[in-house]
């Protein structure tokens, strides 16, 4: 199995190469990122974080596509642009060895009905996947019915989920994720919340039940555990934990409760 941290995890006042070092000092295999230039500010260019990675010896599995735009895929006059967008970041993906790109099917609450017109934009994407060897990994939102879609009408091994831990448990908990999509499992979101809302929290912040999760990850095979848990103000540790130490504890918690599904962790101890 790969152990991941997601890039962008807080204390941007550090410089970008800092923060990679940090990551691998505290154990990490790999680095995931947000394949834009939004965050460029604080974060660097992506192609400068994916040239500091491989310095770092860390591995890059999954990139984020932007879902700040999501809804295009849905949109008659815009959703063949946004399949151009995500064949760009496919390349990327191939160039530098990502295994996945992944991708929101809707934003937020804007949710233009699913049709045959964003079908058609996306089987496009997925054949330039099949091309390049890169999956396409739809992420678990706030409505897996959008995704249902997509996986019922375009058959490809390629067209994949990202299982979003902290997703499934504050929007669908009427819903198991990965009994509906188990089967298509190629990369993970792992992050905790108290259920109200997506929080972006540490393993052991929230109430997410944990060990029959990782317990189920383990037998449908998956080998990216991506961690996306953030030190923001949500968060206990905000303003009291270095970025050497959020690491360590975010590294701690996955790598404990993999190896045993019935360690108890006190975090705030």
């Amino acid at each position: 199995m790969i152990i991941g941290q997601n890039f962008r995890c807080g204390f941007y006042d550090i410089a970008p190469a800092e923060r990679m070092d940090a990551i691998r000092r505290a154990g990490f295999d790999a680095v995931m990122f947000w394949w834009g230039d939004e965050f460029d500010s604080t974060d660097g260019n992506k192609h400068m974080r994916m040239r500091l990675a491989i310095k770092n010896g860390l591995q890059v599995n999954t990139l984020h596509f932007p879902s700040t735009c999501a809804d295009k895929l849905w949109r008659k006059e815009l959703c063949e642009g946004y399949a151009d967008e995500m064949i760009d970041a496919l390349y990327d993906c191939a160039k530098y060895g990502a295994e996945n790109l992944v991708v929101h099917t809707t934003r937020k609450l804007i949710t233009p009905p699913y049709n045959e017109d964003g079908l058609n934009a996306m089987g496009r994407a997925v054949t330039e996947a099949e091309k390049l060897g890169v999956n396409i990994a739809l992420e678990n939102t706030r409505f897996p019915a959008y995704n249902a879609y997509l996986y019922d009408n375009i058959r490809s091994p390629r067209l994949t989920l990202c299982y979003d831990t902290g997703h499934e448990h504050c929007y669908t908990k009427d819903k198991n994720i990965l009994d509906l999509f188990g089967d298509k499992l190629s990369t993970t979101h792992i992050h905790d919340n108290d259920g109200t809302s997506d929080q972006h929290h540490l393993i052991g912040e929230g109430n997410i039940d944990f060990a029959p999760i990782l317990d189920k990850l383990k037998k449908l095979g998956v080998k990216y555990y991506n961690l996306e848990s953030y030190c923001d103000e949500k968060s206990i540790y905000y303003g009291k934990c270095s970025l050497s130490r959020f690491l360590a504890l975010s590294y701690g918690t996955i790598t404990g409760l993999l190896t045993d599904s019935d360690r108890v962790f006190s975090l705030r101890g």
